[in-house]
């Protein structure tokens, strides 16, 4: 379906363009929105996950250095040695409870283990009786291994609770000699990291929460995961592959901190359908806010298209009524925009054309006018004919061939002006007729004039209209030849330069002042008393009703003589086919 309408087509473009800029603006709100809490929310995370970092890395820290002095203890070192060469199991009792002073130290430290590979025995600070022996090579060669090679903290069985695994510093026992009389093992469980500082209310966003040390997991917020591989399909990687790092994908923002000290890390994973959770609920806001904004932009759109709109049809109605012929219609001017002012120029163009439609009238009518006073100086042909061979048939009985002569020249000119249908005639039959008039006007005057005639041959084909130039040369004769002592000369030329016809007649008379040119000029078209003279102001008539601007006819004179000249469309016999093409060119 074609939209024809303007009003439509403003109407849906302005509604395009609002619901284009609505959704935009709504789009470009909601994902910027997204990414400035995301990563507001990472920044945050970034420094929580910093903070218990650190929390973690002091406590760890402070349990290293409970592990250090327990190892440096004076009495554990007496007592173990004592124990190595009396055997004596009370020294044993005395090592726990020495023990149990340092334990006290920190709340985190879940127990603290003496061990003595050289007679298998394990002190404790927790059960009863203290000490045991581990049968267990395995066990014991296991332990001495992961001690040498890291003294913490390090994820180790558990060699009195079978199944368990504890996170512990252990540090040498020597004597004075440098002699190994055993371990001290500091011990921390898993509960009391993921209690102590996991399960906290401002961690209940974080979907995943762990502390990573060497590719293991040494707590988390799920328990019973201690010892376990952390990225066992490597999905982690590059989140944990430098100290402190945050990064995303499609479903999840990571964070990762690294304990300068204990080289323990947190690593907290966090769904972004979490953290954009407020943001989705305010959706149903942006949505609500879009739609009033649509709504007030589509009534904005129908006041506005109205208001633009009303003009252009009432401009378009009376264009309609025009065309159907109605042209005193008037289109009402209701702004002064650029419609107002299309209806404005309109309305000029209306005036305009009834302006032109009158003068076209009034030219028709002068028109036929001036044809009606060339034609009443017509006589009846049959009987001017009959009329004029009688007197000549008598003259030559008489014996007067001169008279004879002169009335067949002006029965030539006679058949030429009347006998010819239409209104033009070509330069050579125009030519023709002054000839004959000039001969008719020779014998009235009892005068001869020297005549030349000069028009090529393209000249000669031009069409002109009838009798165009016998009033300029009756005019010369009457008026500028009268009067003058020598003998008096005429020249009547033709020439086309460039498409245009020049025709020219001079005369060598009086002259005439420019006060009479203007007036010849300008005055209006009178009947004359000459048999083929209309006048001069007949032919200024006749050229701007044929021709239009397209024709002139100017004067110069002096006191040498006047030069009348025509100048008009250059249009020759058999190109168009009536006078209306002709005047319409």
């Amino acid at each position: 379906m074609k939209i024809r309408s303007i009003r439509s087509k403003m109407l849906i473009s302005i509604i395009g363009i609002t619901l284009l800029t609505a959704l935009a603006m709504a789009g470009v709100f909601y994902i910027r929105a997204a990414q400035m809490i995301e990563q507001n929310y990472t920044t945050l995370l970034q420094q929580r996950t910093r903070l218990m970092s650190d929390t973690i890395d002091d406590m760890l820290k402070d349990v290293c250095n409970v592990d250090i002095n327990a190892s440096c203890d004076q009495e554990i070192k007496e007592n173990v040695r004592l124990y190595l060469k009396d055997g004596d199991e009370r020294r044993l009792n005395e090592i726990s409870s020495r023990l149990r002073t340092f334990v006290r130290k920190n709340p985190s430290m879940y127990s603290m283990y003496l061990i003595i590979p050289e007679s298998n025995q394990i002190v404790t600070t927790l059960d009863y009786p203290v000490y045991r022996r581990i049968t267990d090579e395995k066990a014991m060669t296991d332990f001495q291994k992961k001690a040498e090679e890291d003294s913490g903290p390090v994820i180790l069985e558990d060699m009195i609770h079978d199944g368990e695994k504890l996170l512990a510093f252990t540090e040498k026992i020597m004597d004075d000699d440098g002699n190994l009389l055993g371990y001290v093992s500091v011990n921390i469980e898993e509960r009391s990291l993921s209690y102590g500082y996991f399960d906290q209310p401002e961690n209940e966003d974080i979907s995943k929460l762990c502390l990573v040390r060497k590719g293991k997991i040494i707590a988390s917020d799920t328990l019973s995961q201690m010892g376990l591989e952390f990225d066992q399909n490597g999905r982690y990687t590059q989140w944990t592959s430098v100290r402190n790092c945050a990064g995303a994908d499609k479903e999840n923002i990571y964070v990762y901190c690294e304990g300068a000290f204990s080289g323990c890390g947190i690593f907290a994973m966090v769904r972004r359908n979490v953290i954009l959770s407020d943001l989705l609920k305010m959706r149903k806001y942006i949505a609500g806010i879009t739609a009033a904004f649509i709504a007030l932009a589509l009534a904005a759109a129908f006041y506005l298209t109205h208001i633009v709109y009303n003009p252009v049809k009432k401009l378009t109605v009376a264009m309609e009524q025009v065309s159907a012929g109605d042209m005193d219609t008037r289109a009402e001017v209701v702004s002064k925009d650029e419609i107002g002012l299309a209806a404005e120029e309109f309305n000029r163009m209306l005036d305009r054309i009834e302006e032109l439609i009158v003068r076209l009238i009034s030219e028709e009518k002068m028109k036929k006018d001036a044809e009606l006073e060339a034609l009443q100086y017509q006589i009846t042909p049959h009987f001017m004919y009959n009329t004029l061979n009688s007197i000549k048939c008598y003259s030559m009985i008489r014996g007067e061939k001169e008279l004879a002569g002169v009335i067949e020249d002006f029965v030539e000119l006679l058949q030429i002006c009347i006998s010819k249908k239409g209104t033009f005639l070509t330069v050579a039959e125009e030519m023709q007729v002054l000839q004959n008039y000039i001969r008719l006007q020779e014998f009235r005057n009892g005068e001869q004039f020297e005549t030349k005639f000069e028009a090529n041959e393209e000249a000669e084909q031009c069409l002109v209209p009838r009798l165009i130039l016998q009033p300029l040369v009756e005019n010369s004769i009457l008026h500028g030849l009268d009067v003058k002592k020598e003998k008096g000369r005429l020249e009547i030329t033709a020439a086309v330069k460039k498409n245009v016809l020049y025709l020219r007649v001079t005369d060598n008379g009086r002259g005439m002042t420019q006060e009479q040119i203007r007036e010849l000029l300008t005055k209006k078209a009178k009947k004359t008393k000459g048999l083929t003279a209309v006048g001069v102001p007949n032919v200024r008539d006749r050229l701007k009703l044929y021709y239009g601007e397209k024709a002139e006819l100017t004067y110069k004179s002096s006191c040498e003589g006047t030069t009348a000249e025509i100048y008009l469309p250059a249009i020759k016999s058999g190109e168009i086919s009536n006078e209306e093409s002709i005047i319409g060119r």
